[in-house]
């Protein structure tokens, strides 16, 4: 029986599923009625986080089926070991995870900003994932910085978020560069500057990519390690009027 807790210290994998479980963890515990943890007999954990589902460990498939119809979130990600059969209102959307290549560098000294210009990556991240709310996105992202969780980083009109960074695992989300100015390998010389950093500090870097842009990151030498898949809920077949709901839609629109 999949049950709510609030313990956070559980056992989770040491994979992007534990390590994401776990990061929104460090940053807000379970008291809050918008991050929730459950477990069940099994030793499977799930997470709520605003409006995403994210899951972990062993599961009956038909159970967590049940689960997720039963909670409705707008976006679930499970490992791709186990199969879920959703309801026709949500659509599957193919990611790989890729993991960058040792020696990857910039080779150049660049001027990356970070932390303190968290609102200058606003308008380039509105623009490439269509997150509309300012102050939502605003406070979940200084919120995770001021706890050591997130970091975000600033090149020209190009940036990326540090999601987390647990055990050597750090994973980029994110990624965007201003259309006015792509194409001018900006968003190359940033990533290839973090890698180096990173790999300074004896980390690895991973990040997930839809098919669209897998030749850029394989273009770099990221090596792709799995696929899977992420279901969203097909909004489109409901009016939305509630802010509520347009600020959880906006808020789970992550790479």
């Amino acid at each position: 029986m999949i049950k709510r807790i609030f313990d956070t210290d559980i056992k989770l994998s040491e994979s992007y599923y534990g390590y994401k479980i776990r990061s929104l963890l460090d940053a807000y515990g379970t008291s809050y009625d918008f991050c929730k943890l459950y477990t069940n007999e099994a030793g499977g954990t799930i997470l709520t986080y605003n409006s995403t589902l994210i899951a972990d460990g062993e599961f009956d498939e038909s159970e967590l089926d049940g689960f997720i119809e039963m909670l409705c979130p707008i976006t679930v990600e499970a490992p791709a070991n186990i199969r879920l059969d959703l309801s026709d209102d949500y659509v599957q959307t193919e990611r790989t995870l890729f993991k960058a290549p040792k020696g990857l560098s910039c080779g150049e000294a660049i001027d990356v900003k970070r932390s303190a210009f968290i609102s200058d990556c606003f308008p380039i991240i509105s623009e490439a994932f269509g997150i509309t709310e300012f102050d939502e996105w605003y406070v979940d992202i200084s919120h995770k910085i001021r706890h050591g969780v997130s970091d975000i980083y600033l090149y020209k009109t190009t940036t990326v978020t540090k999601s987390f960074d647990i055990n050597g695992f750090v994973f980029l989300s994110h990624i965007a560069t201003a259309s006015a100015d792509r194409g001018q390998g900006n968003a190359a010389r940033l990533i290839k500057q973090l890698c180096g950093q990173y790999e300074k500090e004896c980390k690895e870097v991973y990040l997930y990519s839809k098919k669209e842009r897998y030749t850029f990151y394989q273009s770099l030498g990221f090596e792709p390690i799995l696929t899977d898949k992420v279901y969203i809920k097909k909004w489109q077949k409901f009016l939305i009027r509630s802010p509520l709901l347009k600020r959880a839609l906006s808020l789970t629109k992550e790479f």
